[in-house]
């Protein structure tokens, strides 16, 4: 199977769940004998939970949830989650908001009050979204499949939001910053975007002053630490594996004349200094509209992770451009592309050593065989004569 394919940001589990939900022979919806509660739980590669449940009684909705894994209360600050927090919904509501099959979008809050029980999502999840089954199933064919399609996507949507939040200010134009009031306030600070509770990624928006005014004078640095084995699980063959695939990515990339058009790449081995994004910090000289100069020099980067600073197997960093996320497929698909990189990494180490293990297995037979074949034929006596002439056979 095609690792892209394998590595789908659409999750099987809810595409088939709501695909046998909606065919024609289960559009009864008010059958009594489907009036319990059903529930389906599944696990993605990414360590994302995924519960796609009917209510006892409610034949006619579905709840798609996700529970991602939790963090550390120390890796996360409280403004930091407020900001994922509120990007988290305007995705969800800007791709869900005009989808008749999607009634209600919930997630999870940490401000500290009480959230009513219509608001908060399923116990144990952070996003839900509500779907009516009877007009997902009253839709045509094609409609049907691309909401299917794109609710089975919901974990892209719901995930990632300091990473698509970067991307998004680099395709923005001069003038909706002229036009937004909140853009005053903003510095190219560096921001930690987790994949997983133990990997992690960094963004950076930079704009470089000499084509401020030009198409492609903001970018956004992505730098990922690629750690390849723990300390518990040590593989030192992995990690060599690692660093000679990366290395060849990162040239790969600048030599081949189809990608002069993909995003730049570079790749800083392990034992060197890590890369100026991850070292380098941004503090905020602007002044607020009281006079208040208190926020002066303070700085406003993410902390960087110490364990981040050492990685076994270096760093990977890809710098985008607004040419590749100009419109919402593309900005969703670059989304996704890095926030998968290190499953896509991982899963390609687990089949490279598969492979060769393969060949090796199968070369060791072939030469076992060979040997077999190869018996060594017996010398002959040499034949000794006596004096009378007769020939003396030893016995």
């Amino acid at each position: 199977m095609d690792a892209e394919a394998l590595l789908s940001p659409s999750s099987a589990v809810v595409r088939a769940f709501l695909a046998k939900r909606t065919t024609t022979s289960r559009c009864d919806f008010d059958d009594d004998d489907e009036k319990e509660e059903t529930t389906l739980i599944a696990r993605e590669f990414d360590g994302v939970t995924v519960r796609c449940s009917i209510p006892k009684g409610a034949t006619t909705k579905a709840l798609i949830s996700l529970a991602f894994p939790k963090l550390s209360q120390q890796t996360t600050q409280q403004r930091r989650r407020r900001e994922r927090e509120d990007a988290c919904k305007a995705t969800l509501m800007e791709t869900y908001g005009a989808m008749p099959a999607v009634t209600a979008v919930r997630v999870l809050t940490f401000s500290g009050g009480e959230e009513e029980e219509d608001d908060a999502p399923e116990f144990g999840c952070d996003v839900t979204v509500e779907v009516d089954l009877k007009r997902l199933a009253a839709l045509n064919d094609d409609e049907k499949e691309e909401n299917i399609e794109a609710i089975s996507k919901v974990r892209t949507y719901a995930g990632y939001g300091t990473l698509r939040e970067c991307l998004k200010r680099v395709s923005r134009t001069k003038r909706e910053d002229d036009e937004d009031d909140d853009d005053d306030d903003w510095v190219p600070a560096l921001r930690r975007q987790f994949v997983a509770p133990a990997v992690s990624m960094y963004c950076r928006v930079e704009e470089d002053e000499s084509l401020k005014d030009a198409e492609e004078g903001r970018s956004c640095t992505v730098v990922i630490p690629m750690h390849i084995s723990s300390s518990v699980s040590n593989n030192e063959d992995e990690v060599v594996i690692a660093r000679a695939f990366l290395a060849h990515f990162a040239e790969a990339s600048r030599s081949s004349a189809r990608l002069s058009a993909a995003p730049f790449v570079n790749y800083h081995k392990p034992g060197n200094k890590p890369p100026l994004e991850l070292t380098t910090t941004t503090t905020k000289t602007k002044t607020n509209n009281n006079n208040n100069d208190d926020e002066n020099g303070i700085c406003d980067d993410d902390e960087v992770d110490e364990m981040d600073l050492n990685a076994n197997g270096g760093y990977i960093s890809f710098v985008l451009f607004p040419r590749h996320v100009k419109t919402k497929e593309s900005l969703e698909r670059a989304v996704w592309l890095l926030a998968s990189f290190p499953n896509f990494i991982k899963s390609h180490l687990k089949c490279s050593k598969a492979y060769w293990h393969g060949k090796m297995r199968g070369k060791a037979e072939e030469l076992l065989e060979t040997l077999k074949r190869a018996q060594k034929e017996p010398k002959a006596s040499p034949k000794k004569k006596l004096m009378s002439g007769r020939t003396y056979v030893p016995r």
